[in-house]
């Protein structure tokens, strides 16, 4: 077989592993999708066009997106802006592996491999799609402890536009709250903040570092930014 024909193969194992939580395989495999009410739980393999017959690359990402958060904020943003995205991470980055991770997927290694795989996505991306069948626990989640969904995974600010719109004003704010106490490169964050309300234009195109779009969001939506000593 080919590499591309070995890693569709180890995808679509992969996916023969997770049957009990109902995943539909799409990309012939490559990718792997369970639609729960408005929320769609993904989990995407990647591969390299570096591969050879002794090691062919795998790279599991974990995505939850949402139609009601993209049509949510094209209104927000006067369709100048829109996206789904509710959470995502590379599977390594919510692991203990805590490391962009790839899995080696050649026929010789994969058996092994594949079972690692399934159970790496068990133990922690499968937690996380549970929390958020539930959208008011998830949002009660994400008040008390952010995106903290296991001891490997890091604080992000990616679900703000989610509890925007899912949630209350107030429940948002404590999200972003507690995000900024701890928050990496919070200078940086304070600074976009205090210019937008000294008067900077608030261009959703231009992304000045990552949490960018976020701090704008929060500027326009009226969260604020506590002073603290």
């Amino acid at each position: 077989m080919s590499s591309r024909e070995v890693f569709l193969a180890a995808c679509n194992q992969i996916n023969e592993g997770l049957a009990e939580f109902g995943f539909k395989a799409t990309q012939k495999g490559a990718c792997l999708k369970k639609i729960s009410k408005d929320l769609t739980f993904e989990i995407s393999f990647q591969s390299s066009t570096l591969n050879s017959n002794g090691y062919i690359k795998l790279l599991p990402h974990v995505q939850i997106t949402s139609k009601r958060l993209k049509n949510w904020l094209k209104t927000q943003t006067n369709d100048v802006y829109s996206n789904d995205i509710v959470y995502y991470d590379q599977l390594g980055y919510i692991s203990h592996f805590q490391e962009w991770k790839s899995w080696n997927v050649s026929e010789s290694n994969q058996e092994k491999t594949i079972a690692e795989v399934v159970n790496t996505i068990k133990t922690y991306a499968i937690p996380i799609f549970n929390l958020f069948e539930d959208i008011n626990e998830a949002i009660q989640f994400l008040i008390t402890n952010g995106t903290k969904f296991n001891r490997y995974t890091a604080q992000s600010l990616t679900p703000l536009a989610f509890m925007l719109c899912m949630a209350s004003k107030e429940e948002a704010q404590q999200f972003f709250d507690n995000y900024l106490i701890n928050a990496p490169g919070k200078k940086l964050l304070l600074n976009l903040y205090k210019e937008l309300a000294a008067g900077k234009t608030v261009d959703l195109m231009h992304a000045e570092f990552v949490d960018a779009f976020a701090i704008k969001l929060a500027f326009l939506q009226g969260l604020k930014i506590k002073e603290r000593p």
